[in-house]
């Protein structure tokens, strides 16, 4: 009989994911997860299993369909950067997603609301009935554990280094927030949708994954958690080419030893309780 999944996760890039072989070390490769890429790491007597989902929508969510109905895990996490969208937030700062919203351009909600449309595009059929809602919020209890870690990891990181700093403003450790993240299916770099983003939806950070992530874990009533690391705040200081793969890597490790923290811990929950 197969161990119990107690979590799973899904990481978009190679970077983000590297740093979970140290952090779950008898991590293994999955041989019956068909063309994903999927590993498996055993803690007490549960399972954690992790899919290497690639960046972007359609990759997040067919990933998450297809750990929820092989693996049945008990929650799903979503991690690794993401891109801040207030000034405040710079590389290393860490982002619980309090809400994922999809983000729609402005020109893409006037015309829904023209045609009778809700602007939202957050929709789902489950059990015969459709949902269509503004946000999809984390599961409570998972997410007071991650503000517990997160305060405890957050103590011992170093000034951010990396790349990406802002050279006006001092470097400091890193600062940890609850809030919005909007997920899009490109990386936008221009300061009017950025803005847009933020006072719109009231957004902290952009990805491509989160809310894609969590509309398929509220269609099969999963818990949910996105974790993310603030790998750049373009507003602040343009990244170079040349710094990219590094900040996200950067961040991903900092998410990485957050998302692993949580997911043994519903390990030895799950043994606890039988």
């Amino acid at each position: 009989m197969p161990l119990p999944c107690a979590a799973a996760l899904v990481v978009p890039t190679e970077g983000e994911l590297r740093p979970f072989f140290d952090l779950l070390p008898n991590l293994q490769r999955l041989r019956d997860a068909g063309p994903w890429e999927a590993y498996g790491a055993t803690v007490a007597d549960a399972r954690i299993v992790l899919i290497h989902s690639l960046a972007g929508p359609v990759n997040a969510a067919a990933a998450t369909e297809r750990l929820i109905a092989q693996y049945a895990p008990g929650a799903i996490f979503n991690g690794g950067a993401v891109g801040a969208l207030v000034d405040d937030l710079l590389p290393g700062d860490v982002i619980l997603g309090a809400r994922c919203v999809i983000a729609a351009p402005p020109a893409v909600r006037e015309a829904r609301a023209l045609r009778g449309l809700r602007p939202s595009l957050l929709r789902y059929r489950r059990h015969g009935e459709t949902n269509h809602v503004d946000y999809l919020e984390p599961d409570a209890a998972l997410l007071a554990r991650a503000r517990a870690i997160v305060q405890e990891e957050a103590r011992g990181w170093a000034a951010w280094e990396i790349g990406g700093w802002p050279g006006h403003i001092e470097r400091r450790g890193a600062i940890v927030v609850e809030g919005t993240l909007a997920s899009a299916d490109a990386w936008t770099l221009d300061h009017e949708t950025t803005a847009d983003l933020r006072d719109h939806y009231g957004a902290s950070g952009e990805d491509m994954e989160s809310a894609y992530v969590a509309q398929v874990c509220a269609i099969h009533a999963v818990p949910f958690l996105a974790v993310r690391v603030v790998s750049d705040n373009e507003r602040a200081s343009a990244l170079d080419a040349a710094e990219v793969q590094a900040v996200i890597a950067a961040a991903g490790a900092r998410a990485a030893t957050i998302l692993a923290r949580l997911a043994r811990g519903l390990c030895l929950d799950s043994i606890a309780a039988h």
